[in-house]
C-alpha cells in the first residue's frame, strides 16, 4: 500500500464528513425544537386536566360542566393538541432520517475507503451511490422539517386569532395567510 493511495482515500473521505458535520448541526436544532414541541405538548395537556378537575365532577360529567372562558379555552385545546402531536411526529420523523443520513455518510466513507484501497470499480460506484443516497434521505429530512414549520406558523395564527375573537364576540377577520 503506498502512502498516495492513503493520502486519496482520506481526501475523497472528507466530503461526507462535511455532510455528517452539517447533519449533525441541523440534528441538535431538531432536537431543540422537538424538545419544546415536548415540553409544550405536556404543559397543555397539564392545562385541560386542570380545568376538567376545577368542575369537581366526575371524569364523565366534567368536560360538560366546564363553562366561561375555561369552555372556551378547553375548546382550543381540544383542536390544538392532536395538531400539535402531529407535529411532534413530524419532527421525530425529521430527526430519525437525519440519523439514518448520518449513517449512510458514516457508511460512504468505509466504502470509499474500500474503493479507494482496493481500486474496484464496482465499489466506487456503490460509494457514490451510498453517497447520493445519504444526499437524498437528508433531503427528505429537510423537507419534512420544511412542513412541519409551515403548519406551526398556521397554527400559532389559529391560536392567536381564536383568542382574539373571543374577545370580539367572533366579529375579528384574521389577516389574509403570508
Amino acid at each position: 500500500m503506498r502512502i498516495e493511495n492513503i493520502v486519496r482515500a482520506i481526501t475523497l473521505i472528507l466530503a461526507p464528513v462535511v455532510m455528517v458535520s452539517s447533519c449533525a448541526v441541523f440534528l441538535n436544532g431538531l432536537q431543540s425544537r422537538y424538545n419544546s414541541l415536548s415540553d409544550r405538548l405536556r404543559q397543555m395537556h397539564r392545562e385541560r386536566l386542570k380545568i376538567l378537575r376545577k368542575t369537581n365532577k366526575p371524569v364523565d360529567e366534567a368536560l360538560a360542566a366546564v363553562t366561561g372562558i375555561y369552555a372556551i379555552r378547553l375548546n382550543e385545546l381540544d383542536k390544538q393538541l392532536p395538531k400539535l402531536l402531529y407535529r411532534f411526529s413530524m419532527m421525530r420523523n425529521a430527526i430519525v432520517t437525519l440519523q439514518i443520513a448520518i449513517a449512510t455518510f458514516v457508511l460512504s466513507m468505509f466504502v470509499i475507503a474500500a474503493a479507494t484501497l482496493t481500486g474496484f470499480i464496482l465499489i466506487a460506484i456503490a460509494a457514490e451511490f451510498i453517497f447520493l443516497l445519504g444526499t437524498a434521505i437528508l433531503l427528505t429530512g429537510v423537507l419534512i422539517t420544511t412542513r412541519e414549520v409551515y403548519r406551526s406558523h398556521r397554527e400559532v395564527r389559529y391560536e392567536i386569532y381564536d383568542g382574539l375573537r373571543a374577545g370580539t364576540h367572533g366579529s375579528l377577520n384574521p389577516e389574509p395567510e403570508r
